[in-house]
Protein backbone atom coordinates (compact mmCIF):
# COMPACT_ATOMS: atom_id res chain seq x y z
CA UNK A 1 0.00 0.00 0.00
CA UNK A 2 1.77 3.46 -1.20
CA UNK A 3 1.20 6.09 1.94
CA UNK A 4 3.20 8.98 2.21
CA UNK A 5 5.00 10.11 5.04
CA UNK A 6 5.70 13.39 5.17
CA UNK A 7 9.84 13.09 5.83
CA UNK A 8 11.48 16.53 6.58
CA UNK A 9 15.66 15.97 7.08
CA UNK A 10 17.13 16.74 10.47
CA UNK A 11 18.53 20.52 8.59
CA UNK A 12 14.58 21.06 8.86
CA UNK A 13 14.71 20.97 12.28
CA UNK A 14 12.24 23.69 12.40
CA UNK A 15 9.38 22.02 10.61
CA UNK A 16 9.89 18.68 12.15
CA UNK A 17 10.71 19.43 15.57
CA UNK A 18 9.21 23.05 15.69
CA UNK A 19 6.12 22.23 13.32
CA UNK A 20 4.07 24.26 16.57
CA UNK A 21 5.90 27.08 15.17
CA UNK A 22 4.08 26.59 11.72
CA UNK A 23 2.04 29.75 10.40
CA UNK A 24 1.39 32.01 7.80
CA UNK A 25 1.91 36.03 6.80
CA UNK A 26 -1.36 37.69 8.49
CA UNK A 27 -1.52 35.65 11.67
CA UNK A 28 -4.72 36.70 14.12
CA UNK A 29 -3.51 38.48 17.61
CA UNK A 30 -4.18 36.22 20.54
CA UNK A 31 -7.43 37.84 21.24
CA UNK A 32 -9.14 37.28 18.00
CA UNK A 33 -7.30 33.53 17.94
CA UNK A 34 -9.37 33.29 21.46
CA UNK A 35 -12.85 34.83 20.20
CA UNK A 36 -13.24 34.55 16.27
CA UNK A 37 -11.88 30.75 16.44
CA UNK A 38 -14.88 28.35 17.40
CA UNK A 39 -13.68 25.80 15.90
CA UNK A 40 -10.53 24.93 18.28
CA UNK A 41 -10.07 25.93 21.41
CA UNK A 42 -6.46 26.17 22.99
CA UNK A 43 -5.88 23.51 24.94
CA UNK A 44 -7.77 20.72 23.31
CA UNK A 45 -6.92 18.53 20.58
CA UNK A 46 -9.66 17.66 17.74
CA UNK A 47 -10.56 15.43 14.98
CA UNK A 48 -13.03 16.24 11.76
CA UNK A 49 -13.58 14.00 9.08
CA UNK A 50 -16.16 11.51 7.28
CA UNK A 51 -15.50 8.28 5.34
CA UNK A 52 -17.83 8.06 2.35
CA UNK A 53 -19.65 4.90 1.26
CA UNK A 54 -20.89 3.82 -2.09
CA UNK A 55 -24.27 5.02 -1.99
CA UNK A 56 -22.61 8.76 -1.46
CA UNK A 57 -19.78 7.75 -4.20
CA UNK A 58 -22.14 6.76 -6.77
CA UNK A 59 -24.21 10.10 -6.82
CA UNK A 60 -21.22 12.15 -6.72
CA UNK A 61 -19.28 10.12 -9.59
CA UNK A 62 -16.86 12.81 -9.83
CA UNK A 63 -15.93 13.07 -6.29
CA UNK A 64 -12.41 11.30 -5.80
CA UNK A 65 -11.70 11.56 -2.50
CA UNK A 66 -13.21 8.24 -0.27
CA UNK A 67 -12.46 9.46 3.11
CA UNK A 68 -11.13 13.13 4.47
CA UNK A 69 -9.65 13.83 7.90
CA UNK A 70 -8.43 16.91 9.79
CA UNK A 71 -6.81 16.17 12.82
CA UNK A 72 -5.77 19.38 14.95
CA UNK A 73 -2.98 18.10 17.52
CA UNK A 74 -0.78 19.27 20.55
CA UNK A 75 2.30 17.05 20.41
CA UNK A 76 3.14 13.93 18.87
CA UNK A 77 2.17 10.68 20.42
CA UNK A 78 3.75 9.95 24.00
CA UNK A 79 4.93 6.22 22.20
CA UNK A 80 6.76 8.18 19.26
CA UNK A 81 10.10 8.45 18.90
CA UNK A 82 10.83 12.00 18.32
CA UNK A 83 8.20 12.56 21.26
CA UNK A 84 9.71 15.08 23.81
CA UNK A 85 8.23 16.59 26.86
CA UNK A 86 7.01 20.03 27.29
CA UNK A 87 5.89 19.87 23.30
CA UNK A 88 2.22 20.28 24.15
CA UNK A 89 2.60 22.69 26.47
CA UNK A 90 4.27 24.78 24.39
CA UNK A 91 1.42 24.46 21.40
CA UNK A 92 -1.19 25.30 24.28
CA UNK A 93 1.28 28.56 25.01
CA UNK A 94 1.79 29.30 21.77
CA UNK A 95 -2.51 29.17 20.64
CA UNK A 96 -2.80 31.62 23.65
CA UNK A 97 -0.51 34.49 22.81
CA UNK A 98 -0.52 34.64 19.13
CA UNK A 99 -2.90 32.32 17.58
CA UNK A 100 -0.26 29.74 15.88
CA UNK A 101 -2.18 26.68 14.79
CA UNK A 102 -1.55 23.60 12.87
CA UNK A 103 -3.46 20.65 11.63
CA UNK A 104 -2.66 17.71 9.83
CA UNK A 105 -5.03 16.50 6.33
CA UNK A 106 -5.59 12.63 5.99
CA UNK A 107 -7.22 11.69 2.59
CA UNK A 108 -7.87 8.65 0.83
CA UNK A 109 -8.63 8.03 -3.00
CA UNK A 110 -11.03 6.05 -4.75
CA UNK A 111 -8.31 6.04 -7.69
CA UNK A 112 -5.43 5.61 -5.78
CA UNK A 113 -4.06 2.70 -3.08
CA UNK A 114 -3.10 4.32 0.21
CA UNK A 115 -3.64 7.17 3.10
CA UNK A 116 -1.96 10.36 2.03
CA UNK A 117 -1.36 13.71 4.12
CA UNK A 118 0.38 17.44 4.65
CA UNK A 119 0.40 19.51 7.63
CA UNK A 120 -0.58 23.40 7.11
CA UNK A 121 -1.11 26.18 9.17
CA UNK A 122 -3.88 27.53 9.98
CA UNK A 123 -4.77 31.22 11.22
CA UNK A 124 -8.81 32.72 11.62
CA UNK A 125 -9.78 35.67 9.64
CA UNK A 126 -12.44 38.03 11.36
CA UNK A 127 -14.89 36.09 10.18
CA UNK A 128 -14.01 33.19 12.54
CA UNK A 129 -13.05 31.29 8.82
CA UNK A 130 -9.79 29.40 9.39
CA UNK A 131 -7.41 30.21 6.54
CA UNK A 132 -5.07 26.52 6.13
CA UNK A 133 -2.21 26.87 3.77
CA UNK A 134 0.72 24.25 3.28
CA UNK A 135 4.32 26.15 3.71
CA UNK A 136 5.96 27.09 0.10
CA UNK A 137 2.34 27.90 -1.95
CA UNK A 138 1.39 24.10 -1.72
CA UNK A 139 -1.67 25.55 -1.33
CA UNK A 140 -4.81 25.56 0.55
CA UNK A 141 -8.36 25.33 2.34
CA UNK A 142 -11.10 26.69 4.62
CA UNK A 143 -12.47 25.53 7.39
CA UNK A 144 -15.71 27.54 9.13
CA UNK A 145 -17.50 25.46 11.51
CA UNK A 146 -21.30 24.88 10.26
CA UNK A 147 -23.16 23.69 13.64
CA UNK A 148 -21.84 22.41 17.26
CA UNK A 149 -20.96 18.77 15.49
CA UNK A 150 -19.53 19.49 11.78
CA UNK A 151 -17.40 21.95 10.12
CA UNK A 152 -17.29 22.83 6.32
CA UNK A 153 -14.08 22.70 4.18
CA UNK A 154 -13.69 24.70 0.86
CA UNK A 155 -10.82 22.95 -0.95
CA UNK A 156 -9.07 25.47 -2.81
CA UNK A 157 -6.62 22.71 -4.06
CA UNK A 158 -3.00 21.04 -1.87
CA UNK A 159 -0.53 18.92 -2.08
CA UNK A 160 -0.70 15.52 -0.51
CA UNK A 161 2.45 14.23 -1.65
CA UNK A 162 5.30 16.50 -1.87
CA UNK A 163 5.64 20.17 -1.05
CA UNK A 164 7.87 22.32 1.16
CA UNK A 165 10.76 20.22 2.68
CA UNK A 166 9.95 17.16 0.91
CA UNK A 167 12.71 15.25 -0.84
CA UNK A 168 10.42 14.09 -3.32
CA UNK A 169 10.90 15.35 -7.65
CA UNK A 170 8.50 17.61 -8.22
CA UNK A 171 6.75 14.94 -10.88
CA UNK A 172 6.36 12.80 -8.46
CA UNK A 173 4.05 15.72 -6.31
CA UNK A 174 0.28 14.35 -5.69
CA UNK A 175 -2.11 17.15 -5.38
CA UNK A 176 -6.16 17.10 -4.40
CA UNK A 177 -8.06 19.03 -7.09
CA UNK A 178 -10.57 20.71 -5.61
CA UNK A 179 -13.07 19.43 -8.72
CA UNK A 180 -16.47 19.91 -9.09
CA UNK A 181 -17.50 16.75 -6.38
CA UNK A 182 -14.20 17.82 -4.27
CA UNK A 183 -14.93 21.34 -3.96
CA UNK A 184 -17.07 21.82 -0.34
CA UNK A 185 -17.33 19.02 2.56
CA UNK A 186 -18.58 18.74 5.52
CA UNK A 187 -17.03 16.99 8.28
CA UNK A 188 -18.39 15.25 11.35
CA UNK A 189 -16.30 15.67 14.87
CA UNK A 190 -14.77 12.53 15.62
CA UNK A 191 -13.31 10.88 18.83
CA UNK A 192 -9.52 11.84 18.53
CA UNK A 193 -8.86 7.91 18.17
CA UNK A 194 -10.29 8.14 14.44
CA UNK A 195 -7.74 10.63 13.38
CA UNK A 196 -4.87 8.74 15.40
CA UNK A 197 -5.87 5.54 13.42
CA UNK A 198 -5.60 7.68 9.81
CA UNK A 199 -1.85 8.79 11.82
CA UNK A 200 -0.92 5.48 12.26
CA UNK A 201 -2.01 4.33 8.88
CA UNK A 202 1.08 6.98 7.03
CA UNK A 203 3.41 7.08 10.51
CA UNK A 204 3.19 4.05 11.90
CA UNK A 205 4.77 3.07 15.28
CA UNK A 206 5.59 -0.35 16.54
CA UNK A 207 4.66 -1.87 19.58
CA UNK A 208 6.74 -1.82 22.27
CA UNK A 209 8.52 0.53 24.70
CA UNK A 210 10.67 3.55 22.47
CA UNK A 211 14.15 3.24 21.85
CA UNK A 212 14.59 6.62 24.13
CA UNK A 213 13.31 4.62 27.00
CA UNK A 214 15.19 1.39 26.28
CA UNK A 215 18.71 3.36 26.76
CA UNK A 216 20.13 5.76 28.93
CA UNK A 217 21.69 8.98 28.05
CA UNK A 218 24.91 7.83 28.87
CA UNK A 219 24.50 4.52 27.88
CA UNK A 220 26.83 2.53 25.13
CA UNK A 221 25.48 -0.58 23.05
CA UNK A 222 26.11 -3.18 21.11
CA UNK A 223 23.34 -5.44 18.56
CA UNK A 224 24.48 -8.05 16.12
CA UNK A 225 23.36 -10.96 13.93
CA UNK A 226 25.85 -13.66 12.62
CA UNK A 227 24.15 -15.88 9.85
CA UNK A 228 25.35 -19.47 9.41
CA UNK A 229 25.40 -21.25 6.08
CA UNK A 230 22.25 -22.88 6.85
CA UNK A 231 20.39 -19.69 6.57
CA UNK A 232 22.65 -18.02 4.22
CA UNK A 233 21.59 -21.18 2.02
CA UNK A 234 17.74 -20.79 2.34
CA UNK A 235 18.44 -16.80 1.48
CA UNK A 236 20.93 -16.86 -1.71
CA UNK A 237 20.39 -13.16 -2.46
CA UNK A 238 21.33 -11.94 0.67
CA UNK A 239 24.77 -10.91 0.96
CA UNK A 240 25.43 -9.98 4.95
CA UNK A 241 26.98 -12.85 7.21
CA UNK A 242 27.22 -10.67 9.91
CA UNK A 243 26.33 -7.27 11.46
CA UNK A 244 27.08 -5.02 14.11
CA UNK A 245 25.10 -1.98 15.40
CA UNK A 246 26.74 -0.29 17.96
CA UNK A 247 26.31 3.03 19.95
CA UNK A 248 30.33 3.29 20.98
CA UNK A 249 30.91 6.84 21.88
CA UNK A 250 28.03 8.66 23.76
CA UNK A 251 30.36 11.78 24.98
CA UNK A 252 30.71 12.23 21.25
CA UNK A 253 27.41 13.47 20.72
CA UNK A 254 27.60 15.92 23.32
CA UNK A 255 30.40 17.37 21.92
CA UNK A 256 28.79 17.44 18.62
CA UNK A 257 28.24 20.68 16.83
CA UNK A 258 24.86 20.38 15.94
CA UNK A 259 23.40 19.26 19.58
CA UNK A 260 21.90 22.96 19.70
CA UNK A 261 19.00 21.21 16.72
CA UNK A 262 17.48 19.09 19.44
CA UNK A 263 14.84 20.79 21.39
CA UNK A 264 16.20 20.80 24.93
CA UNK A 265 19.39 19.34 23.62
CA UNK A 266 17.39 16.15 24.10
CA UNK A 267 19.93 12.89 23.74
CA UNK A 268 17.34 10.93 21.39
CA UNK A 269 17.41 13.67 18.19
CA UNK A 270 21.42 13.35 18.37
CA UNK A 271 22.51 9.40 18.43
CA UNK A 272 25.88 8.42 16.72
CA UNK A 273 25.75 4.88 15.64
CA UNK A 274 29.17 2.59 14.18
CA UNK A 275 27.77 0.32 11.32
CA UNK A 276 30.40 -2.92 10.59
CA UNK A 277 29.54 -5.67 8.68
CA UNK A 278 30.92 -9.20 7.14
CA UNK A 279 29.43 -10.11 3.63
CA UNK A 280 29.97 -13.66 2.87
CA UNK A 281 32.60 -13.69 0.35
CA UNK A 282 34.52 -12.82 3.08
CA UNK A 283 34.98 -9.45 2.82
CA UNK A 284 34.81 -7.65 5.73
CA UNK A 285 33.67 -3.62 5.89
CA UNK A 286 34.66 -1.43 8.65
CA UNK A 287 32.84 0.81 10.81
CA UNK A 288 30.96 3.35 9.30
CA UNK A 289 29.24 6.21 10.71
CA UNK A 290 25.46 7.29 10.95
CA UNK A 291 23.58 10.07 12.39
CA UNK A 292 20.13 9.47 13.83
CA UNK A 293 17.33 11.47 14.46
CA UNK A 294 13.92 10.44 15.49
CA UNK A 295 11.27 10.10 13.20
CA UNK A 296 7.73 8.82 14.58
CA UNK A 297 8.51 5.07 14.48
CA UNK A 298 12.24 4.54 14.09
CA UNK A 299 15.53 6.25 14.23
CA UNK A 300 16.46 7.75 10.89
CA UNK A 301 20.14 7.14 10.80
CA UNK A 302 22.52 8.75 7.67
CA UNK A 303 25.87 7.98 6.65
CA UNK A 304 28.27 10.36 7.63
CA UNK A 305 30.09 11.97 4.41
CA UNK A 306 33.22 10.99 4.21
CA UNK A 307 34.81 14.59 1.91
CA UNK A 308 33.90 17.62 1.34
CA UNK A 309 33.24 16.72 -2.39
CA UNK A 310 29.32 16.13 -3.82
CA UNK A 311 28.22 12.56 -3.27
CA UNK A 312 25.25 10.46 -3.85
CA UNK A 313 26.27 8.58 -0.89
CA UNK A 314 25.27 11.43 1.49
CA UNK A 315 21.86 10.65 2.85
CA UNK A 316 21.80 7.40 2.33
CA UNK A 317 20.18 6.25 5.46
CA UNK A 318 19.08 2.76 7.44
CA UNK A 319 16.22 2.84 9.60
CA UNK A 320 16.76 1.50 13.40
CA UNK A 321 13.51 0.53 14.72
CA UNK A 322 12.33 -1.29 18.31
CA UNK A 323 11.43 -4.99 17.94
CA UNK A 324 10.25 -7.71 20.45
CA UNK A 325 11.26 -8.14 23.90
CA UNK A 326 15.11 -6.02 23.94
CA UNK A 327 16.01 -6.54 20.17
CA UNK A 328 16.31 -3.82 17.50
CA UNK A 329 15.49 -3.84 13.44
CA UNK A 330 17.38 -2.51 11.47
CA UNK A 331 15.52 -1.11 8.09
CA UNK A 332 17.64 -1.20 4.74
CA UNK A 333 15.42 -0.15 1.99
CA UNK A 334 16.97 2.44 -0.07
CA UNK A 335 20.86 0.65 -0.09
CA UNK A 336 22.12 2.81 2.99
CA UNK A 337 24.56 -0.55 4.17
CA UNK A 338 27.81 -0.21 2.71
CA UNK A 339 27.16 -3.75 1.15
CA UNK A 340 28.61 -2.11 -2.22
CA UNK A 341 30.25 0.47 -3.72
CA UNK A 342 26.55 1.18 -5.11
CA UNK A 343 26.19 4.70 -3.87
CA UNK A 344 30.08 5.86 -4.24
CA UNK A 345 29.81 5.45 -8.22
CA UNK A 346 26.05 6.97 -8.64
CA UNK A 347 25.94 10.13 -10.09
CA UNK A 348 26.33 13.46 -8.32
CA UNK A 349 24.83 16.87 -8.67
CA UNK A 350 21.56 15.98 -8.38
CA UNK A 351 19.45 18.00 -6.03
CA UNK A 352 18.12 14.48 -4.24
CA UNK A 353 20.58 12.06 -4.78
CA UNK A 354 19.00 9.06 -6.43
CA UNK A 355 18.26 6.10 -3.33
CA UNK A 356 17.61 2.83 -5.17
CA UNK A 357 16.00 -0.15 -3.86
CA UNK A 358 18.24 -2.45 -1.97
CA UNK A 359 18.70 -5.23 -4.92
CA UNK A 360 19.79 -8.05 -2.80
CA UNK A 361 17.65 -10.04 0.22
CA UNK A 362 19.61 -7.37 2.99
CA UNK A 363 16.53 -5.48 3.50
CA UNK A 364 15.77 -5.98 7.28
CA UNK A 365 17.46 -7.44 9.90
CA UNK A 366 16.68 -8.55 13.71
CA UNK A 367 19.83 -7.83 15.94
CA UNK A 368 20.04 -8.53 19.59
CA UNK A 369 21.71 -6.72 22.29
CA UNK A 370 25.94 -8.38 22.52
CA UNK A 371 28.69 -6.96 24.75
CA UNK A 372 30.32 -3.75 23.28
CA UNK A 373 33.42 -5.26 22.76
CA UNK A 374 31.61 -6.71 19.65
CA UNK A 375 30.60 -3.91 18.02
CA UNK A 376 34.29 -2.31 18.25
CA UNK A 377 35.94 -5.63 17.35
CA UNK A 378 34.85 -5.19 13.49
Amino acid sequence: MMMQCAFFPKSAFVATVGAMLWIGSGASSPSQAQSSNSIFTADQEACFGRVYDRAHLATHPQQKATSFHIYRWLGRRQQAENWYPGERDEGIRLFREDGRLNVEAYVAFRDRRGTFYNGLSCTADSKGVLQCAVDCDGGSFTLKRENANAVLLNNNGFVVVGGCGEEIEKEKEIYFKPGLDDKVFRLETKPLAACIAEKQKIDPIPAGTPLRERFKADEAFCFGQDYDATHLGANPRQQVASLRVGRLDPASEREDKDKAEAPGNLWWFNVKLAVSLKLKTGRQVAATYYNCYPEEGSWNCSREATSDKPSACIDRSIQVARGPGGEIIVQNRNSGLPITNECETAPTGQQYPTKPLTRSDDKVFRLTRMPIEACKAQ
